[in-house]
């Protein structure tokens, strides 16, 4: 009797069938249960995570800073910034100082287009941050956040590091 050949009993499945068969059905039934999980609202296998106002200028994604101000975010407010966005660990940064730490000249003057201009008491901090960052046009992009631009003594200015500039 040939292996492909149906038994004597006519309903029998040959195991060579069984075993190539059966891990498809199974892989199937995983599939089904995985689009029925995500339509669900449950997805086990990614997370659906919000960017903060901090990281999204981190980014340099112009279009969910602006979603997150129009949805009513405050550009000015300090957020989380997660592990690996700029440094190693969490931190918690304006979007301004997330801009500035990671080289967004144009994210600087999108910040203040909407809302979150450098005032006069931050300046010092925000150039120094901008200074030893050793970027040129980031530099120019804080210093245009004010009328003219004062002298700074960085030496004892924290960054958003928290560490005086040397």
């Amino acid at each position: 009797m040939d292996s492909l050949t149906p038994h004597a009993s006519g309903n029998a499945a040959p195991p060579a069938a069984l075993a190539l068969g059966l891990p498809a059905v199974v892989l199937s039934g995983v599939i089904i249960a995985v689009a029925i999980a995500s339509i669900g609202g449950l997805v086990p296998t990614a997370r659906d995570y919000q960017l903060t106002l901090a990281e999204a200028a981190a980014l340099h994604d112009v279009a969910e800073i602006v979603r997150l101000v129009r949805r009513g975010g405050d550009p000015r407010a300090p957020a989380a910034v997660r592990a690996g966005m700029i440094g190693e660990d969490a931190m918690m940064l304006t979007p301004m100082a997330a801009a500035i730490l990671e080289r967004r000249a144009d994210v600087i003057a999108l910040l203040a287009d909407v809302g979150a201009r450098i005032r006069p008491d931050e300046f010092a901090q925000y150039w120094c941050l901008a200074h030893a960052r050793g970027d040129g046009a980031v530099v120019a992009a804080v210093e245009a956040q004010t009328p003219r631009a004062p002298s700074v003594d960085c030496s004892s200015i924290p960054t958003a590091a928290g560490e005086p500039n040397e």
